[in-house]
């Protein structure tokens, strides 16, 4: 790598997200709020390929943080801001109008960082080599990210780096709790079962504490979600919220944080996480690697290794209330050292002095052409993609329909067909998305 000595206020940084919203949007605005005010030294603004929610608009607003949204029909538009920047800061998940983007568009001399916003171990939520190839430097937001595949195949490992990502919980320690009848166990976060483990109501019902309330925020529920709802007759103990633009108010209700994910979700540092343990509510959580990387047993959460062991820890706390007061004090405690923005905001400035010592350089994908969308979809796969070539090759169904059954395949969005048939439609999307009907 060639190295320039440059000096020069206000560098101007561009990040580009599929969306701004959610957990990582909340991440990038409270990163850049604090970097407004507290760090003199860049220039940030954002690049939109698809909306940016209201909430996001009047963050930007009211922080003069440049806005650019709506742009994946306009890639000469973001060609020109990329020009113009000293570096390019991609938010990366699987997402189809990214991928698009990125193969499509050679982009002009240019740094380019990867801020990967899912862990990479479990498909079609993974890194490929040439999305790492396409980066001058590509940051996990979590340290099990290392163990992905393509991360330890990968010779170049000064390529990647660790940065936590958080949207800082600063608030949520001012949190008390407030009197309250019942027993509360809240969730907050995708009602879906690409996140939420595939048991996750027969787990609820089986749950016999006295007075016991499930508090559940978040999007609309699952469709499939919503049967077996229906078919447990448990309206009583659980409480659909929708979406709660500020969980504050909750958190001050919850007794304990009931947090059972699917073993193969894509999340990585989750920010609710961090925000229920800076609140003092005490976490109840599977033994995935993830949610292993944030928690420590019996320490700032409860880490159980089967289903059966959930039911019991959340029991446990009802039962034991010393406990659970002890473990809150630890978990605020925690909270307060580790997920800070202004830890955050110093890591970042050490990654982006390195990278501007970096020359600009061509960043191209491919030197082909004409990229058809199924194409696409099955690039942001890697070796992943067999199935889904045999499938189209061959008219292999049998494993594609298996596969397609797991819930990380079900999702409406999160790098699956049905999302890139409805972004960038295409007559092999629409076959492949077919077999949904089979399953």
């Amino acid at each position: 790598m060639n190295y320039v000595i440059v000096n020069k206020p206000n560098w101007k940084i561009f990040h580009i997200t599929p969306h701004l919203g959610g957990g990582v949007g909340s991440v990038l605005l409270n990163y850049l709020t604090y970097e407004k005010y507290h760090c003199k030294k860049y220039n940030h603004a954002i690049i939109t390929l698809d909306y940016a929610n209201d909430y996001a608009h009047n963050i930007c607003s009211k922080n003069n943080i440049k806005l650019y949204q709506n742009l994946h029909n306009n890639p000469e538009k973001i060609l020109s801001l990329i020009e113009s920047a000293d570096i390019i800061l991609f938010h990366y998940w699987n997402h189809p109008l990214l991928y698009e983007f990125i193969i499509k568009n050679p982009l002009p001399s240019s740094r380019v960082i990867f801020w990967a916003h899912t862990s990479g171990l479990f498909a079609p939520n993974i890194f490929t080599s040439k999305i790492i190839d396409y980066s001058d430097k590509f940051i996990f937001t979590t340290s099990i990210s290392h163990c992905a595949k393509e991360v330890t195949d990968y010779k170049n490992k000064q390529k990647f780096k660790t940065i936590f990502s958080t949207g800082g919980v600063e608030k949520f320690l001012k949190i008390t709790p407030k009197p309250h009848s019942g027993f509360n166990i809240g969730y907050i976060g995708t009602v879906d079962y690409v996140k939420l483990h595939p048991a996750f109501l027969q787990i609820c019902s089986k749950i016999d504490i006295p007075s016991a309330k499930f508090i559940v925020i978040g999007g609309d529920k699952d469709k499939k979600i919503k049967k077996q709802y229906e078919n447990l007759n448990i309206d009583k103990q659980i409480l659909f919220t929708g979406k709660i633009q500020d969980i504050t108010d909750y958190l001050t209700l919850f007794d304990v944080f009931g947090y059972p994910l699917n073993p193969n979700h894509y999340g990585t540092a989750e920010q609710v996480l961090q925000e229920a343990m800076a609140a003092g509510v005490v976490p109840v959580v599977l033994a995935n690697k993830v949610e292993k990387s944030i928690i420590k047993h019996f320490e700032t959460g409860l880490i159980a290794n089967s289903l059966e062991e959930y039911v019991k820890y959340i029991k446990k706390l009802y039962y034991e209330p010393e406990l659970k007061i002890e473990l809150s004090k630890k978990c605020k405690e925690y909270a307060k050292r580790n997920f800070s923005i202004k830890k955050l905001s110093e890591e970042w400035d050490k990654i982006f002095t390195e990278v501007l010592g970096y020359n600009k350089k061509i960043h191209k994908y491919s030197t082909k052409m004409n990229w058809e969308a199924y194409e696409i979809f099955l690039e942001s796969l890697g070796e992943y993609k067999q199935p889904f070539v045999l499938y189209l090759d061959k008219n292999e169904k049998n494993k594609l329909i298996q596969l397609l059954k797991k819930p990380e395949w079900q999702s409406e969005s999160k790098g699956t067909p049905k999302q890139y048939l409805k972004f960038i439609p295409d007559i092999n999307l629409e076959r492949i998305c077919k077999l949904y009907a089979k399953e």
